[in-house]
Formats: C-alpha cells, sequence, structure tokens
C-alpha cells in the first residue's frame, strides 16, 4: 500500500509516520521509484504499538524509540531487546558495591535453581539486584535471600502463563513485539495492584477472625 493509504488505514497522520521513519520508529517503505514506497502489515501493526504505549501505556515518544530501536537492531532476540530497553522508574542509585554485589550472587543462586537463563547484562537482573539492595538496606536487613524464594514462585507461575510453551516471536515478529512490550507495561502495574488488594483483603480477614467471639462447648458429664 501506498503510505497515503497507510495513513487513513492506521489512523496515524501523514506528516507523523514521516517522522517516525526519520527517526527510526518505524521501518521506511519497500522503494518502488525514487519517490515512492510500499508499506505492509508490518507497518500497520508498529503504528498500532506506538500509539497503544503512548495513548494506553503513557510512554514518551523518546522511551518508546529507545524500545524499537533496540528490537531493531538485536543481533539475537529482538523481544528482549525492546524489554530489557523499555523505560522503568528511577532507582536510587547511591548504593554499597559490596551489598550489590552479595545481592546479585544471591539473585543469581535463586535463579540458577529454578534453571532461569539470567545474563548479568539483563536490565531485569539489575534492576532485582537494585531493589533487593533497597530491601536488604532499609527493611530485612539480616533476612536470607532464601526469603526471595515465594517471589520467585509467583513470577515463575506468571511468566508460564504469559508465555506459553510454544511461544515463537520469530514467526509473527509485530505481533510478538506489540504482546511483549504492551503486555509488560500494562500488567505489571496490575500485578503490584493485585498485591496490594490481596494484603489488604488477607488483613481485614484475619482481623476479622481475631475479632469474632470464641465459643465454649459445654463437657458432657
Amino acid at each position: 500500500m501506498k503510505i497515503s493509504e497507510l495513513s487513513q488505514l492506521a489512523q496515524v497522520p501523514l506528516p507523523t509516520i514521516k517522522f517516525y521513519i526519520r527517526e527510526g520508529l518505524l521501518p521506511a517503505g519497500q522503494r518502488t521509484s525514487k519517490n515512492q514506497a510500499t508499506y505492509g502489515a508490518l507497518h500497520v501493526e508498529r503504528l498500532a504499538l506506538i500509539r497503544a504505549l503512548q495513548e494506553a501505556a503513557g510512554l514518551r515518544l523518546d522511551a518508546i524509540a529507545r524500545a524499537l530501536r533496540a528490537a531493531d537492531t538485536a543481533k539475537e532476540d529482538f523481544v528482549i531487546a525492546a524489554i530489557d530497553a523499555l523505560e522503568r522508574p528511577a532507582l536510587d542509585i547511591q548504593f554499597d558495591p559490596a551489598l550489590y554485589r552479595d545481592a546479585e550472587r544471591g539473585i543469581l543462586e535463586l535463579s540458577k535453581q529454578r534453571g532461569w537463563k539470567v545474563s548479568r547484562d539483563d536490565a531485569s537482573l539489575r534492576d532485582a539486584v537494585l531493589a533487593t539492595t533497597r530491601i536488604k538496606r532499609w527493611f530485612e536487613p539480616d533476612a536470607d535471600y532464601a526469603r526471595l524464594k515465594p517471589y520467585f514462585d509467583a513470577v515463575e507461575h506468571i511468566a508460564k502463563h504469559e508465555v506459553p510453551d510454544d511461544w515463537a516471536p520469530d514467526n509473527t515478529p509485530g505481533a510478538a513485539l506489540h504482546y511483549a512490550m504492551l503486555g509488560t507495561v500494562l500488567f505489571e502495574p496490575l500485578i503490584l495492584a493485585l498485591r496490594r488488594m490481596a494484603h489488604v483483603a488477607r488483613s481485614r480477614s484475619l482481623i476479622n477472625d481475631a475479632n469474632k467471639p470464641r465459643t465454649t462447648k459445654r463437657r458432657k458429664r
């Protein structure tokens, strides 16, 4: 299809599409002449993803651009590259190097026990280690890293649900990128909110149980 048809189908203004191409958010079309190019389903999917990441997830365009460029230039798994490049809330970078190394060893050991393939270059590992250093410093300084096992169990269960055994992103790259990136930014807040809901519900349940009047059975003579 022509770029004007792409604009109409994707409901994205023509100047915006041209801007996306210049900035590397959208691949260029296939040239048919000096001033003409054709576009396909991949471009429609990419424009839908950009719009969703902006409007539904609230990401800034520069953050979206970094993630998409990472996916397009990835030598191996483009989905992993895109997710690693997604912008995350900044964590306090002032940490004890010794504590960081210790937390990294703890997280990697728990990952190894589950057979997770984790690289020290993964942004997710870095974020997990930084979060763990904050927990160790401010919340449970003397806790063993085994304390984190239930959290590993929970997220592993979620991962198996969200990434099925027949996951093959290379077969449908556009759809896979849409599913992985949008799913990451939309479902992570849901997981945190549901955890808080569960805490509130359990606290109320325990308080209610504690306040129930206790009845004693009369002994039979």
